[in-house]
C-alpha cells in the first residue's frame, strides 16, 4: 500500500497523475460538493499535457465545484495522487464551470460529513492551511503566477486578466474614474506593465498626460514588463508593495494597488503603506476585482471592514480612492 505522507515542497509536474482539491473560501471556511452519495472534494486526473498547477488546479475545481481558485498549497502526497488546498471563491463567469450550491462550513464539521479518506484529508489541510506564514503566502502566488503570466499568448494574458483587449479595457479603464488631473501613475503589482503603458494611452485620450511607474514582487515579470516597455524599463523596479520606496525618496500623484496584493490580516498594513507614497494633494486608488458569482464584498465593503471610509468610487464599484492631504 502506498503511503499517504504530509509534504511542504511542490511535487515535479511529472511525478503528478492525480489531484484531489480541498476548498477554502473567502471567509476561511471550508467547502464541499453536495452529491447524491454524500459530500465530497473535487478530484481527478491531471490530463496529458497539463501541468498540475497551471491547469489541472484551475480546471478541476471549476468543473466540478464551480470554484476559482485564486491560491493553491500542495500539503499531501499519495504515490503520484497529489492533495492541495485552494485558496478562492464560488465561480459564476463565463469559463467552462458546473453550478452547484457548494456546503460551507468549518473545516472540522465538514470532515466529519466526508467519506474514502477525504475526512482526513481536510483535517491535514486544514491544519496547513491555519499554519500558513505571509512567507508562504507570498511563496504560492510567486510560483502559480510567474509562470502562468509568463506563458500568456496575450499581454492581458501576461497582466493576469483572461479576456479580449476590449474587454480588459471595458473592466481596468474605471482606475481612471480617480484621475482627475495630469501627473505620476505608480502601480504596485504591475505585472507585465499592461495597466501602466493602459493608463498611459486611455489618460491621453481624455487630454491628460500620464507618466506610469510600477513595482512588482516577481523579479521575472519585472523583467517582462522592462522588456515590453523599454522606453520606461528603469523606472520599473522589483518590491513588496508591504514595504517598498522609490530609490530617491519620490512619491507620486496617484499610487493604484489590488487589496490581494497580500495577506488578508495585512490589507490595512498595506494601504497605510501605499499612502506615503503618494505626494500631498494626491490620491490612493484601491481595486479589489470580483468574479461574477463572488461571496466577497466590493472595494467599499472591504476598506470599511479596514475601518476606511472612500472619497469616492468608480460606477462599477471596483476601484476607490483616498485623497492623501497635504499634511500627509
Amino acid at each position: 500500500m502506498v503511503e499517504y505522507r504530509l509534504i511542504d515542497e511542490n511535487p515535479a509536474p511529472d511525478s503528478v497523475r492525480r489531484m484531489t482539491f480541498a476548498m477554502f473560501m473567502p471567509d476561511g471556511r471550508a467547502a464541499a460538493v453536495p452529491e447524491p452519495d454524500g459530500p465530497r472534494l473535487p478530484s481527478g486526473p491531471v490530463l496529458p499535457g497539463e501541468h498540475w498547477l497551471l491547469d489541472t488546479a484551475l480546471r478541476i475545481p471549476l468543473e466540478q465545484a464551480g470554484f476559482r481558485r485564486q491560491r493553491t498549497h500542495p500539503y499531501a502526497m499519495t504515490g503520484d495522487h497529489l492533495y492541495v488546498w485552494v485558496e478562492g471563491d464560488r465561480y459564476r463567469g463565463t469559463r467552462a464551470h458546473r453550478s452547484v450550491e457548494l456546503l460551507v462550513d468549518e473545516p472540522e464539521p465538514l470532515a466529519a460529513t466526508l467519506h474514502d479518506g477525504q475526512s482526513r484529508a481536510l483535517r491535514d489541510a486544514a491544519r496547513s492551511y491555519a499554519e500558513q506564514t505571509d512567507d508562504d503566502w507570498f511563496a504560492d502566488n510567486e510560483r502559480l503566477l510567474t509562470p502562468a503570466y509568463l506563458r500568456a499568448s496575450t499581454a492581458e494574458g501576461g497582466s493576469g486578466f483572461g479576456g479580449t483587449p476590449a474587454q480588459w479595457r471595458f473592466k481596468r479603464e474605471n482606475v481612471l474614474a480617480g484621475m482627475e488631473r495630469s501627473g505620476t501613475f505608480l502601480d504596485l503589482g504591475c505585472a507585465n506593465g499592461l495597466l501602466m503603458q493602459s493608463v498611459h494611452e486611455w489618460a491621453a485620450e481624455r487630454g491628460l498626460s500620464v507618466e506610469p511607474y510600477g513595482v512588482d514582487l516577481a523579479a521575472d515579470l519585472v523583467a517582462e514588463a522592462r522588456r515590453r516597455l523599454p522606453r520606461w524599463a528603469d523606472r520599473i523596479w522589483v518590491g513588496n508593495a508591504l514595504t517598498w520606496q522609490h530609490p530617491a525618496g519620490r512619491r507620486f500623484r496617484y499610487v493604484h494597488l489590488l487589496l490581494d496584493l497580500v495577506p488578508g490580516g495585512r490589507r490595512r498594513e498595506l494601504i497605510d503603506h501605499a499612502a506615503t507614497l503618494v505626494e500631498p494633494g494626491g490620491r490612493l486608488l484601491v481595486s479589489h476585482y470580483l468574479s461574477e458569482g463572488s461571496t466577497e464584498d466590493p472595494v467599499v465593503g472591504q476598506l470599511g471592514v479596514l475601518g476606511i471610509t472612500a472619497d469616492g468610487v468608480d460606477e462599477a464599484g471596483q476601484t476607490a480612492w483616498l485623497d492623501i492631504g497635504l499634511d500627509a
